[in-house]
């Protein structure tokens, strides 16, 4: 029997909900427009729970919400989700239940409302959904009646860009125990069947998140209260027990560093003021925060106060699984193993059911910082669902964007163009791990759509120009642009052709054609065209370098460290591109920074590679280990930016730079073991050793007496 002639579970919503809109939230970023009014609240929390009686076998519940839950089974924890999505390819969560037993289930589910990164919100979507299968996997009849209550505890302004709610909680307002068996939920109101819902379902095809408790390392007296620290950077929720009369108010503060004083800055740099107050009813309170932060520091604030008194605190930590003895990096020498710890420190917190920017102002998944971040989480865990989500997602938000977003899935509608040139690097990343050619050929269509949304900046000789449908970023900020000399206004670039953008178009368009010839599909060889206009227009052969427009003389870092990427920096000149990465006060950002050192191993100068990652200037990792890091910075130093995120799997590419430049560990779909091994280690380093996953096997490279070795071993799991 099919499972689709079989009637599935329908999407349930509060009463409440009966009239809101529900609507297309997808404005362009310069359009001041605002979305129609759906009707509904914001920051809005639904407490629901459901008694299930089984008969005696094993089971399976499907479940999900728009926007998101927490999901208790008999008051124990569940899960949470699901991973964000557009509602026409929606995401359920599967849980193993056994039979012979009355089950109660409880969520906690939530509607933001704001138009962001995080979610797909603010479209009045808000809902339920469950369904139970037996041991064959079709559904059954739903035999139990999901009772709500709406829950006022939550309330709080907005920080971030527009990212999340502060969350006041209020003890008195929370129904405690209420995800337990045997509460009384007779009160209780009935959720309906959503009229509206017009999702698309389907498995979740990626792992749910780990949850796991953490207990601070040290904590000390502050005045009115106690300072927690965490060890590292962290994404979750902090938890506390504390006892006290009714009205008494608590202070929480928590930050990703100290102030000058020793107390946690919790008005962070990156744009978020991460203070709330927390009302407590008489007795034993327990904090129930719902959103995540990102944190190393907290404090609790208001314990001086008669009566009150701290029991307990810890923090609940989230990311998606990573075994973390599975890829591991042994090498004291110019703290490589600390910046390779940094990054993968960063790369776990970033990735949680995306691959996020930053898991605290903003909270979303841009492509850009995807093809970078994605690479270092394959190679740290071996995995390449979460990858393949990503790209999906992207590929998706062609709904949108015919040249995609840049930021996806979510409500916002923002458009890089050098993100979009760089998408055929996360398909090719895939590849590059699986050598999977039918899921390559179906991110083919999108690069193909890419090209032809973008053939109409075209000139003569094949460069793009006045490339304004979004931003034309380059770099960011714009103080490590290293002066690029065009026009670069946000959100709409200013007239002319400049370098980055054809030198990304050629890059695109190499990919291109690489996918092409991998599926044996005819090759388009636009790429040589605009390479011999790319050289004509921007080669300065005086200076040997590549100059930031067609009418410029300037040669920054960024106009010549994507054509050294690429393969375009002419035969016998690599040493000019070499001498402008190491003059002093030449400098560019992280992201960038990766291509420029993948540029170096391409020309074969791995001593500077070496040299490079590891300087001791304002302008590498190291710096970011001597002001502080535990996960590594959106910017060089925390200084650099405004608004610096102080954890931004962006600037995680030295994993793969280590990995596969240094250590010599190149994934190869067409050699004999799926990778190649040349190794370019310094011979200083003489404590060199590396473990990655690696199709089910574990690669090990050990350098003994300037000789690196390579050994490889099956994969297992915990306890075998």
């Amino acid at each position: 029997m099919d499972s689709a002639a079989v009637q599935r579970s329908p999407w349930l919503t509060v009463p409440e909900w009966a009239g809101v809109r529900q609507i297309n939230v997808f404005r362009r970023e310069q359009d001041d427009t605002p979305p129609p009014d759906t009707g509904a609240p914001e920051n809005f929390h639904v407490l629901a729970r459901c008694a299930l009686t089984l008969p005696p076998g094993t089971y399976t519940l499907r479940i999900t919400a728009d926007d998101y839950y927490h999901g208790w089974l008999d008051g124990a924890w569940l899960g949470q989700g699901p991973a964000p999505a557009y509602h026409d390819r929606y995401s359920f969560q599967q849980y193993p239940l056994a039979g012979g037993r009355t089950v109660t289930i409880a969520v906690h589910l939530y509607y933001q409302g704001l138009v962001n990164r995080v979610w797909n919100s603010g479209d009045g979507r808000f809902g339920l959904w469950a369904e139970l299968a037996g041991a064959d996997g079709l559904p059954l009849p739903w035999a139990g009646e999901w009772r709500y209550q709406v829950c006022r505890a939550y309330s709080g302004g907005v920080i971030g860009y527009d990212t999340q709610f502060l969350e006041d909680f209020d003890s008195r307002l929370f129904p405690e125990g209420w995800e337990r068996p045997g509460f009384d939920d007779s009160g209780w109101g009935r959720l309906v069947p959503a009229a509206w819902a017009d999702y698309k379902l389907s498995p979740q095809p990626t792992a749910n998140l780990w949850r796991g408790r953490v207990d601070p390392v040290s904590s000390r007296p502050v005045p009115g209260g106690v300072q927690l620290d965490f060890g590292r950077e962290r994404v979750g929720s902090l938890h506390a027990a504390v006892r006290g009369l009714a009205g008494q108010a608590l202070t929480l503060r928590f930050g990703e560093e100290m102030d000058g004083e020793g107390r946690v800055r919790y008005d962070m740099r990156c744009n978020c003021r991460y203070e709330e107050r927390w009302t407590l009813a008489d007795g034993v309170n327990i904090l129930h925060p719902f959103d995540y932060k990102a944190f190393r520091y907290a404090e609790i604030l208001g314990l001086d106060q008669p009566g009150a008194e701290l029991l307990e605190r810890w923090a609940w930590e989230r990311h998606y699984p990573m075994d973390d003895e599975r890829c591991t990096l042994s090498c004291p020498q110019d703290e490589l193993e600390d910046i390779f710890q940094i990054c993968k420190n960063a790369v776990r917190c970033g990735s949680q059911e995306s691959y996020l920017d930053c898991p605290s102002r903003e909270k979303g998944q841009y492509l850009g910082d995807a093809v970078i971040t994605a690479r270092a989480q394959v190679w740290l865990t071996g995995d390449t669902a979460l990858l393949r989500k990503c790209i999906r997602d992207f590929m998706a938000s062609t709904v949108a964007a015919p040249s995609l977003l840049a930021v996806a899935p979510g409500s916002l509608m923002q458009e890089i163009a050098d993100f979009s040139l760089l998408f055929p690097l996360l398909p090719l990343t895939d590849y590059d791990f699986t050598g999977d050619r039918e899921f390559l050929s179906e991110c083919y269509p999108a690069v193909e759509g890419i090209e032809k949304y973008l053939a109409r900046y075209k000139m003569s000789g094949g460069l793009l120009a006045n490339v304004s449908h979004g931003w034309n970023l380059v770099d960011w900020p714009e103080n490590l642009r290293d002066g690029y000399d065009f026009p670069l206004t946000r959100p709409v670039v200013g007239t002319g052709c400049h370098n980055v953008i054809n030198a990304l178009w050629y890059g695109f368009l190499t990919r291109k054609e690489r996918m092409e010839a991998i599926l044996g599909l005819p090759r388009t060889e636009e790429s040589r065209q605009v390479g011999e206009a790319f050289t004509a227009a921007f080669w300065r052969p005086g200076r040997r370098l590549f100059a930031d427009s067609a009418d410029s003389a300037h040669c920054s870092l960024h106009a010549n460290l994507y054509p050294a990427f690429f393969g375009l920096t002419p035969a016998g000149h690599g040493d000019a591109f070499q001498q402008l990465l190491l003059t002093p006060g030449r400098v560019c950002g992280v992201l960038p920074m990766y291509f420029a050192l993948r540029a170096l191993g391409r020309l074969g100068k791995y001593d500077t590679l070496y040299r490079l990652l590891t300087r001791k200037d304002a302008y590498g990792w190291r710096n970011m280990l001597a002001e502080g890091a535990t996960t590594c910075f959106e910017a060089w130093g925390k200084d650099q930016k405004w608004n610096t995120s102080l954890c931004h799997p962006w600037a995680g590419g030295a994993i793969p730079l280590i990995i596969e430049e240094l250590a010599g560990l190149r994934p190869d779909p067409d050699a004999p073991e799926g990778f190649r091994f040349d190794p370019h280690l310094p011979d200083k380093l003489n404590r060199f050793t590396l473990q990655t996953p690696f199709r089910g096997r574990l690669l090990r490279v050990e350098q003994k007496n300037g000789q690196a070795a390579l050994s490889v071993r099956p994969v297992h799991k915990k306890g075998e």
